[in-house]
């Protein structure tokens, strides 16, 4: 690598423009990458990349290119990082060690913060002194902007205001006022008929298919073609995010905002640096009455949440785990599979039947089975499968995917890993020869330089290619370390009569069943967990 290399970063955010009022010119990306590409120059060092990072917090610990710097200094492209001020990289102390004082010291690469006079490749023991003091008041500063911004948003919600990012359902906000709620009278009219059904005698399932049957929108559908900017979580996004679910209608029928209330503060951060939400305790919420006007009057109010109470009880005397409880799927579409009650000639029974189906008829022609006829299968396959297990000729042939097939995966990459490290040792030593060569005036200086920095290269990608394999390896041990030998798992269970939850839940990773055509026995495929 070629000394005095420097890779330039820069980010802004809002926090700093709300910081640095009336410099918001000098804090901009463009100036930023002109201040230190011209001190870079004036510097006499070659500039290998700049990263930007825009509308990022300091204390972010996702941003791109921020990433894409970290990852580069491990690939030792450059041995100089350059910023406007150490608040730039990182407001974060524990970032500020981990990188600065900790992977680039390791790395041999120098940390300059311009404005800061921080610089850890002259006078190091007094720059790490100024470079930690700077990130503890920076982050001092971010502790200090986080209880501002609670106490403010607290203060609005003991005021009555309504601080969401979007209206519950059946409201929108006031355009005259974005901190209050006005009714939305086409979806105000689906929450009254919600409770209208409910307070009938409908269960929420039934609500949610009537629903789903006559197209209703869900709340997100609905937001979102009132052109309201709303994007769920990718990972909690589903094939269902369309449809109302019996979770949409409960919520909608516990929540006090369509009697006037407002209820806030149901959460709070773990802390500023985390993005994990606690929630708080029922006690702490704040509740406000009579904040606007009441989608449903109370009398119905107080009838439906009577109903809610004395559900919730009889529920909670019946609760428990079913058997197959989270294993069983639709093999027509995927979905989950849920209990429900039915009626086999004369006899009570339950059904498990596909929870897609259940929602709206149209997505999938739906599937179900009576609970114990599966559980009978699933017995009758487990013992099946021990007796096979423990015949040793059946055995052999079907461990795919078990401890010996992971073994011989380990025993690969420890080749793979070998042969590397070999290779790089015959690098070193051909980098030894040349050296030798150009002492010795075989070769000229230039042609040293040129063969050097081709060795260097091959050497550098072989090195990454080790540290890629010697990950995996790890993550396959880590694995081994937690897989039982089949044999030692079901000998456990020889011989079983009852299934139980935590028998199924060791062995069994997943159940899919098909619907059930005339003439044909209904396919049903087990996935085992070893």
């Amino acid at each position: 690598m070629k000394q005095n290399v420097a890779a330039i970063y820069c980010r802004l955010s809002k926090e700093d423009l709300d910081k640095d009022l009336g410099k918001t010119v000098s804090e901009s990306i463009k100036n930023q990458k002109t201040m230190l590409e011209t001190y870079a120059l004036e510097q006499g060092w070659q500039i290998y990349d700049c990263y930007i990072d825009e509308d990022y917090s300091g204390s972010d610990r996702n941003r791109p290119e921020f990433n894409r710097l970290i990852t580069d200094s491990l690939l030792g492209h450059f041995n100089i990082v350059l910023c406007k001020k150490q608040a730039r990289f990182a407001r974060d102390i524990e970032y500020v060690e981990k990188y600065i004082h900790g992977l680039f010291a390791e790395k041999q690469i120098r940390f300059v913060a311009l404005l800061d006079n921080i610089d850890t490749g002259e006078a190091a023991r007094s720059s790490r002194k100024t470079s930690q003091i700077n990130s503890l008041v920076d982050e001092w500063y971010l502790s200090d902007l986080s209880d501002n911004i609670i106490s403010s948003l607290n203060a609005k919600r003991k005021n009555a205001e309504f601080i969401g990012s979007w209206a519950p359902y059946g409201y929108r906000k006031s355009p005259e006022n974005k901190n209050a709620l006005v009714i939305d009278p086409p979806a105000a009219e689906i929450v009254r008929e919600i409770f209208s059904l409910y307070e009938k005698g409908k269960g929420v399932s039934t609500i949610a298919q009537t629903l789903n049957r006559r197209r209703i929108p869900n709340p997100l559908t609905y937001k979102q073609h009132q052109g309201e900017k709303i994007n769920p979580n990718p990972d909690m996004r589903t094939d269902k995010s369309h449809l109302w679910t019996p979770g949409t209608i409960s919520a909608i029928l516990h929540n006090q905002v369509y009697i006037g209330s407002l209820v806030q503060g149901k959460f709070k951060k773990a802390s500023f640096k985390s993005k994990k939400l606690l929630r708080i305790p029922k006690s702490d919420w704040i509740v406000i009455p009579n904040c606007h006007d009441p989608v449903i009057d109370e009398r119905m109010w107080n009838s439906v949440q009577r109903q809610l109470q004395a559900k919730s009880r009889v529920s909670t005397k019946k609760k428990s785990c079913h058997t197959l409880a989270g294993k069983v799927f639709c093999g027509e579409c995927g979905s989950k599979m849920v209990s429900s009650g039915g009626i086999s000639g004369k006899r009570k029974v339950t059904y498990l039947c596909c929870s897609r189906h259940n929602l709206f008829r149209e997505d999938c022609p739906g599937c179900r089975i009576e609970s114990g006829k599966l559980e009978d299968i699933l017995l009758e396959r487990i013992n099946a499968l021990n007796q096979k297990f423990f015949d040793e000729e059946y055995l052999l042939p079907h461990l795919t995917g078990s401890l010996p097939n992971l073994q011989s995966k380990e025993e690969a990459l420890k080749e793979k890993l070998q042969g590397i490290s070999n290779s790089i040792h015959g690098l070193k030593r051909k980098q030894e020869v040349v050296y030798l060569d150009k002492l010795n005036e075989y070769i000229t200086a230039d042609q040293f330089l040129s063969i050097k920095k081709k060795l260097n290269r091959e050497q550098e990608l072989l090195q990454t290619q080790y540290e890629l394999l010697e990950k995996e390896l790890l993550s396959l041990e880590e694995e081994g370390s937690t897989m039982q030998d089949p044999r030692e798992l079901l000998s456990k269970y020889r011989n079983i009569t009852i299934l139980s939850y935590d028998l199924v839940n060791q062995l069994v990773d997943s159940i899919y069943v098909s619907k059930r055509n005339k003439g044909e026995p209904q396919e049903i495929v087990i996935n085992w967990s070893f």
